[in-house]
Order: C-alpha cells, then structure tokens, then sequence
C-alpha cells in the first residue's frame, strides 16, 4: 500500500514534526521509511523512501553533505527527516536551499521523539498489516518471554530469534562473565570503533561484517545490548539485505532488553565473586599463612594452582586512570584477552592496581615472551601510557608473595631506569635488585655521599654537570671523544670535567676500585629517586 507523505505526517510520531523545506512536494508518494546509519546510504534505496537521520554518517565530510539532497532527490527518495540537536546543532541552511530549490520535503525531528516513533506507525499504515503484525508481535514477545521466565542458555535464545526473525543471529558478549553459545558463523569481531558508534547511537544499527567461514563480506544489523549508556554485547542479524520492518525492530528491541537484564545478573555475580578473589590473593599475599593445604584448597575456586608454576606480573600506569570503574573494566577486558590464549591466567586487582597471574608449565621462554607481548599490545590499546613489571618463575606460596614485590619492584624503578621498555623483568634490573634487598638504607646512604655526594652538591650551584658528565663517560666505554661529541663539548672540557670529579670525589677513574665504587655511586643515584625509603 502507498500513502502521500502528507498523509504520513498525521501518524505517529510524525504528528509532532515539523517540515522546514520543500513544501511543495508533501503529496509525493512513500512505500517505506529507512534509517540513514551509513555514509554511502543512498546505494540502498530503492525510491519513495521517508529516509530519517541525524546525519551522524556524514557530519564531517563537507561534500557529502552539499551533495546529499540532490542525490536522494535523483534517487526517487520522498524526504528526508533529520534529529538535530546530538551531533549537528541545527540543520545546515544549504540542506534547506537545496531542499527548496527541489521541492524536496525536510521534516525536522524534535528531541523527545524516536526513531521507532515515527518508523512503526508509519510502516503499520503503509503495509496495512496491523493486526497481522500485532499477533506477529505478541507472538513472538510470548516466545521471548517464556525463555526469560525459563533457566534458558544462549543456544537456545539465538535459535528462537533465528526462527522468529527468519534470518541467522549471532550474539556476542564483550564482557568475560557472560557466555555466548557457539555462533553458526565465525564473523570478524566487531572493532574498538564499531562498538563506541553502538554505543553512541543505542539503537540497531546497519553495518558491514566479514563472515569469515563463508569468506565474504555480509550486511547485518546489529543490535547493541545495553546497560547504565554502556555497551556490554551485541546481536547480529546476518545477511539482512532487505529492509527491515517495524516487527523485527520490536522484536531485537525485546531481545536485548531481556538481555541487559540477563547481563545484570551475570555482572552482580561476578562482582561478588571478584571482591571474594581479592579477599583470596590479599590473605594469599599479605597475611600470615596458618594452614596452607587449606589456604591452596580455597584458591582452587579461583583457579589457583600452585603447581602451575605462576609469573606474577604487575600492571601499572604513569598517569591518573584509576576508580573502582576503571579497574573493574581493566580487569574483565583483561580476563577476556587471557582467555584467547591460557584459560588458566588469573587476572585481579588489589589497591588499584591490576595483576596476572601467569601459569609457565609446560610453556618455552618463546612462548611466554609472546603471551607477555600480546597482553602489552592490547593493553596499549586501552591505555596509552602502560608497563608491565614480571617477577621471577613460582614454585610455592613464598614463592609468589617474593614474585608479587619482585613484579612491583620491576615496574616501579625499570621504567624509569629504562625510560624506552614497557616490559621490565626484575631479572632485568640487574644491579639495582641488589639495591632493593637492603633492609638498613643507612649505609646506602653512606656510600652515596662518599662517592658523588660531593659531585651533587657541586653541580647544584655550578653548569658543568658533572653528574651526567660521568655518567655519559661510563655509557661511552670511557671514550673521551665519544663522550665529549655526545654532550657537545670539546674533548679537553671533558678531561677538565674529569679532573674536577677526581678532585670532588677523591677518586681516580683511572683506579680500578675507584671507578667501581663511582659506577656503583651513579647506580645508587638512579635507584635513590625511585625507592619510596628515600623520599
């Protein structure tokens, strides 16, 4: 069935729209009403289309936007209604010009009124359908209903929605504590960038997926399950090339809203469960063990294993990305990034800071490397500014608590004193864990100023940076032409330089002992601004 557009606007929440171009065409004819989601959207149309949008799709590319009217009006399309007021201010005037030089309809979409306002009521009229649609509707509301009201697993939902919407249905969960039945397609998962558009619009959405098991590109619309405006899954229909009417719309509508709610569920329970681990690795970590056997059998309900010879790592960020949501996030995106490759990794947090622990058995050096790689890739992507501290391997409790500080202590001094590497091992530190060992910090202290103390204090009111002189010297292998091209000096400044540091310091680089115990004095200087004893 056809109606004009004229009669359109006294349906549904077309009632409360207001048309601001193109009068003159309002008696033209419309047989659907179609969602603008992509840039290209005219390639889809088929003529006497009502075409709605915010014009999202386009709002940074100036051309599509100058040529956009003129393109549907070519096309056949009806009108276009557009819903400022979330990514545009106001309709652009040269929309309006345009609008009015074809006699092309503009209707304007207030803020309080949907898409699904407008799209339902109107598509009820134009197919005439409404009581055959309405059963359809209940029908399947019955059907989705029961499943909710039932112990009801993903398989079983994603089959009845695969009969009900009589096209293949994938559902995705982007959290670890929900789990989706094997899909009957493997599409290529949904990107950083899909997901935030999903979760800015909150509505279905047509978009483009590589379905890697018939390896082909396939139309879909997908629907984003959402809870508190975030976006915690997703349902695919696949190879949805046809337009869809308000029934499958109310139907996915239903769908993922039974699915927020199942989701709900789920996050209460693992919510609860992680505050009980954190418990767990506290006590595991920081109290003292009465019985062991017992504390090794309490951790088998989060996985724990001591035989599984764990690395502890440490994860930590140089700027402020901390709160309770953050690290919670952290730790599902984490626990779900694990589970591609070791199912076994026990990801946590305690005092906003986020761990792993890694099992090794059975596992090369390669091979760990690798795992230790991805894990930093895919955290960079999340925050930019990340290092991951890794303690040495364990074979008991003692063991973990001793791998838990050697993680942190990796961290903490590594990456300032290897200011280019993300990845420190506390192997790595070399001397420094030495340094870290020492109980008594006195006579740390000691054996600074008796090295270059003096040299310090020296440089503090003069400019010949003696400190950093020495330094580059020792980096150099004690070249002096090296050293003086490298801090763009004369060499005989350098050897001036040298000079004043065996008068400072009452020792002579050319002494073997001496230019030990001055090395040593620049790795305590280094070590000094990290340790939090010295501050």
């Amino acid at each position: 069935m056809t109606i004009t557009l004229r009669q359109a606007l006294k349906i549904g929440g077309l009632r409360k729209c207001r048309v601001v171009a193109g009068h003159q065409g309002l008696d033209c004819s419309l047989r659907y009403v179609t969602i603008m989601e992509v840039p290209d959207i005219v390639h889809w149309l088929k003529g006497q289309e009502l075409l709605i949008t915010s014009l999202y799709p386009i709002k940074d590319d100036e051309k599509a936007m100058n040529n956009l009217v003129k393109s549907l009006h070519e096309k056949g399309t009806s009108a276009l209604a557009i819903k400022p007021h979330r990514f545009i201010d106001d309709i652009p005037q040269l929309i309006l010009d345009e609008a009015n030089k074809y006699e092309f309809p503009i209707i304007e979409i207030p803020e309080e009124v949907s898409y699904l306002d407008i799209l339902s009521p109107v598509m009820n009229v134009i197919f005439d359908e409404k009581v055959v649609l309405q059963e359809d509707l209940d029908q399947a509301y019955k059907l989705l209903d029961e499943l909710k009201l039932n112990k009801w697993g993903t398989q079983q939902f994603t089959e009845t929605l695969t009969h009900l919407m009589k096209c293949d249905i994938n559902i995705e969960s982007f959290v670890p504590y929900f789990e989706t039945a094997p899909p009957s397609y493997d599409l290529e998962p949904l990107t950083e960038e899909q997901q935030r558009e999903l979760e800015m619009i909150q509505r279905p959405i047509r978009m483009k997926r590589w379905n890697n098991t018939l390896n082909v590109e396939q139309d879909c619309i997908i629907a984003p399950v959402m809870m508190e405006g975030r976006i915690f899954g997703a349902i695919t229909s696949i190879g949805t090339e046809t337009e869809f009417v308000e029934v499958d719309l109310a139907i996915l509508a239903r769908a993922t809203t039974i699915l927020s709610f199942e989701f709900m569920r789920k996050k209460a329970a693992y919510e609860l469960e992680q505050q009980y681990k954190s418990d767990f690795f506290r006590e595991l970590l920081f109290s003292q063990i009465q019985h062991e056997p017992s504390m090794l059998e309490k951790g088998e309900m989060y996985g724990f294993d001591i035989y599984k010879k764990y690395i502890f790592l440490s994860i930590q960020f140089s700027k402020g990305e901390k709160g309770i949501t953050f690290i919670a996030d952290l730790v599902s995106y984490l626990e779900l990034l694990c589970y591609k490759f070791d199912k076994d990794v026990i990801v946590g947090a305690m005092q906003n800071n986020v761990f792993l622990l890694y099992p090794s058995a059975n596992k090369n050096k390669e091979r760990i490397d690798q795992d230790f790689q991805t894990i930093y890739k895919e955290m960079k992507r999340k925050v930019p500014d990340v290092y991951l501290g890794i303690g040495r391997v364990a074979n008991s409790v003692n063991d973990i608590r001793i791998g838990h500080q050697q993680a942190n202590q990796a961290v903490i001094l590594g990456r300032t004193l290897y200011g280019g590497k993300s990845i420190i091992y506390y192997e790595d530190l070399g001397f420094y864990r030495l340094l870290a060992e020492v109980q008594s910090t006195s006579e740390i202290k000691e054996f600074y100023q008796e090295t270059i103390g003096n040299l310090i204090e020296y440089d503090n009111y003069h400019d010949l940076e003696l400190v950093h002189s020495l330094q580059t010297y020792f980096n150099n292998n004690e070249s002096l032409s090296k050293t003086a091209k490298e801090l763009f000096i004369h060499i005989n400044t350098m050897k001036y330089r040298l000079q004043r540091i065996k008068t400072l310091s009452n020792l002579n680089i050319r002494n073997s002992e001496d230019k030990l115990n001055l090395q040593i004095g620049l790795k305590i200087h280094n070590f000094i601004k990290n340790d939090y004893r010295f501050r």
